[in-house]
């Protein structure tokens, strides 16, 4: 009976193991984010969510999307150790009289997180892994001038 028990145990501690994979140490990463709004009416506004790495990806790993308040979006990658993820929200994006364009946001996901949660999505060997972040910081706002400064 208590072998049965101890494999139950160790075989629960496995299975516990293999279903939370961690691509990325949180300690070997920063994650952050700045709003933005343009400086004219109907300019735009978003978010910019930064991925700073302290060591590289090995080749095998890459770095796809974010999750962050609701929308999903893929990174850009500035280089080996920065990347960055351009989220267009619905601020500032005004309809004019006969305007028949639409709003255009980032692709939205259901899922509900945090307000300062995020889910970083990594492709490992074409699997695609999924690891949350609990800690991102936020910058202060960029709100870009309506007009150009004068020198």
């Amino acid at each position: 009976m208590i072998q049965y028990i101890l494999i139950l145990f160790v075989s629960a501690n496995l299975i516990s193991c293999n279903s939370s994979k961690t691509i990325v140490q949180e300690t070997n990463l920063s994650a952050s984010y700045e709003s933005w709004v343009a400086g004219v009416r109907g300019g735009g506004s978003g978010i910019n969510f930064y991925v700073n790495l302290k060591t590289t990806l090995s080749e095998e790993i890459e770095l796809k999307k974010v999750i962050f308040r609701g929308y999903e979006v893929p990174f850009e990658k500035q280089n080996a150790l920065h990347f960055i993820a351009r989220i267009k929200t619905e601020g500032n994006q005004q309809k004019f009289d006969g305007d028949e364009s639409q709003i255009y946001t980032s692709p939205k996901n259901a899922l509900t997180l945090a307000e300062n949660e995020a889910i970083l999505i990594f492709l490992k060997n074409g699997k695609e892994i999924r690891q949350t972040i609990k800690e991102v910081k936020e910058k202060p706002m960029l709100q870009y001038p309506s007009t150009k400064p004068k020198n």
